[in-house]
């Protein structure tokens, strides 16, 4: 085994490095912090609203005190729009990965439904709706998100479709997928879906299979069929 000489250089050397070292096992100790704040903020919100959460509730539920919150956000508004846009950074990382993975439209698109059951699960038509009323800048990144990217995905999701056969070509795409994107407006509306009387995924679970329906050839309903999408 080699053994390098114990010099006066090397006694030098390690206590130089030393703060370095700290420094960044510091700052991945600082990221982590931030991530688990972004992510578990965001999953508290999702499932309980944005308005009747506290930064004191939030920093319970993460074990973290508000001083440290506090190093990441300047306050509860900049803490829901940080989520946010963590959160739609990971669903569009999530999105990608599914178009990549897939055989064919209609196979993406059953994915991405899939996918679209599991983030809304426990979700609350209020969360929007709290972020819409009290939020206006999380809403306009939310906004940003869902007219440029989503709507991109779910036009090119159609036209592919179409060219593959799984879907009818007697529809315009930008028509179909502005309505899609849209509809998110109509399903948190509670003057028509009270959140006492309809559950969320309820209601999505209905207007997705409205969607797909509406869009496959014979030949498309059949693979929807086999995958038995709609069973629960």
């Amino acid at each position: 085994m080699y053994n390098r000489p114990f010099t006066v250089e090397t006694l030098t050397s390690f206590f130089v490095s030393i703060p370095f070292i700290f420094y960044i096992c510091a700052a991945h100790m600082e990221n982590a912090q931030q991530v688990l704040l972004l992510n578990r903020s965001a999953e508290l919100f999702k499932k309980h609203g944005v308005k009747t959460l506290t930064m004191d509730d939030i920093a319970k539920e993460l074990s973290m005190s508000k001083k440290t919150i506090y190093r990441f956000v300047e306050n509860k508004a900049d803490l829901v729009k940080m989520a946010m846009q963590f959160y739609l950074e990971g669903d569009q990382a999530q999105l990608k990965k599914i178009v990549t993975q897939s055989e064919n439209a209609v196979d993406g698109m059953i994915k991405m439904i899939a996918y679209f059951f599991n983030q809304v699960r426990e979700f609350d038509a209020y969360v929007l709706l709290d972020i819409q009323k009290y939020y206006p800048e999380t809403w306009d990144v939310y906004n940003e998100y869902r007219y440029k990217y989503t709507l991109s995905l779910i036009s090119d999701n159609l036209k592919g479709g179409a060219k593959e056969g799984y879907y009818r070509n007697d529809f315009d795409p930008d028509i179909i997928s502005k309505i899609f994107i849209g509809a998110v407006d109509l399903l948190i509306d509670q003057r028509l879906f009270p959140s006492k009387k309809y559950v969320f995924i309820d209601i999505y679970k209905e207007f997705l299979k409205y969607h797909l329906r509406g869009v496959v050839t014979p030949k498309g309903l059949e693979y929807v069929e086999q995958h038995n999408l709609f069973r629960n």
